[in-house]
């Protein structure tokens, strides 16, 4: 049982092998003592056999065979550094090697995560952890399931107006949504939206929830809606960023938080994070493309390129900060209390139309 680019490894090298980040997403793994389990792979019935061997990250599984050099017309010997998943490649590609140091990749989907010399265990099982690319580091992680994707099917859904004035404009629809956001006041009316469209992961942690707009008024406005849903993401990211920040080993509060992904790009979506969150936020100058930065560093480490990770500091410095506007907090701190307590007066409503969905399909 391998991933996917443990498959490539094996056809290009002939071994059997993985790295401590993915392994550590298994739920296979001890993640101190940096092997498989034994207690937990006896009581799933799960032989060690079917395993790869566990390796860090910049390890070297060996070199190309001469039969992966012939297929591939890479050259016989070169060495294949074993690499790593993608959000601890995106750890590093966004500039946290050292602990205490954070960071969020907002995409489709979005996750926070830190760097820690420790694995951050939550009571409440809100978050996880994964193995850093650095052997000797961890990356405590809460995974959202549609943050880019509530944008995306608002704009496809919503937005058809604003997709045609774009269109003749010569613009990109999200920049017209945007104008709007800026325009809305903070707190959009008191609209809140519940980013659930796919269920949830972290921290919620329930596959019946669903999307949800609440407080829709006759005064409500387009600019309030579109506002709505770029707020609720970020509330529900301050959930993540709550546990994380509360369980750290850090000395120190997450001081700032480095942006990466697709929506970083979007400047009213960041001052809207950077209030909800009260954090300054960094943006890079590599953001789309940090994860696969991440990665080639990985291998750079490997072949003895690079001393260490901390050479990333070289190759993806911040180009802006987005600070923080305090006087905002009170009112987002209030909307965040109403927007969990939102969230659980739903949870019946959920699970009752997920039986109601369950058993329409059977009649």
């Amino acid at each position: 049982m391998v991933h996917a680019k443990d498959y490539i490894i094996y056809k290009l090298t002939g071994k059997f092998v993985t790295n401590y980040s993915d392994a550590s997403g298994t739920n296979l793994f001890d993640l101190v003592k940096k092997t498989w389990d034994k207690n937990i792979l006896e009581t799933l019935r799960v032989s060690p056999d079917l395993l790869p061997e566990p390796h860090p990250s910049t390890d070297n599984a060996g070199g190309i065979t001469p039969e992966a050099a012939r297929e591939t017309g890479l050259l016989e010997g070169t060495p294949v550094i074993i690499g790593g998943g993608d959000g601890s490649c995106a750890c590093v590609g966004a500039g946290v090697v050292s602990e205490g140091n954070a960071y969020n990749v907002l995409g489709s989907s979005s996750w926070i995560s830190l760097a820690s010399t420790a694995p951050v265990y939550d009571p409440d099982l809100r978050t996880f952890n994964w193995v850093h690319l650095d052997p000797a580091l961890y990356t405590p992680c809460g995974t959202m399931q549609a943050a880019g994707y509530s944008y995306n099917w608002y704009r496809n859904t919503l937005c058809g107006d604003e997709i045609t004035a774009a269109a003749k404009k010569g613009k990109n629809p999200y920049q017209l949504l945007d104008e709007g956001v800026s325009e809305a006041v903070p707190g959009a009316g008191g609209l809140l939206y519940l980013p659930y469209l796919l269920g949830e992961r972290s921290p919620r942690w329930n596959h019946e929830a669903r999307g949800a707009f609440v407080g829709l008024s006759i005064t409500t406005s387009k600019k309030d809606i579109s506002r709505a849903v770029l707020e609720g993401i970020g509330f529900n990211l301050k959930l993540i960023l709550d546990v994380l920040e509360h369980g750290s080993t850090a000395k120190d509060d997450i001081s700032k938080i480095i942006m990466i992904g697709g929506g970083a790009k979007g400047s009213a979506w960041l001052q809207i994070l950077a209030d909800i969150w009260q954090k300054p936020l960094a943006v890079p100058t590599y953001i789309e493309e940090a994860t696969s930065l991440g990665a080639a560093i990985c291998g750079g480490v490997g072949i003895g390129a690079f001393k260490d990770f901390s050479v990333i500091h070289r190759f993806n410095t911040p180009v802006k900060t987005i600070v923080p506007n305090e006087a905002l907090a009170p009112i987002y701190e209030e909307l965040f209390e109403i927007f969990n307590q939102t969230y659980d007066s739903l949870i019946d409503t959920y699970h009752r139309l997920a039986e109601f969905n369950r058993h329409r399909v059977k009649r």
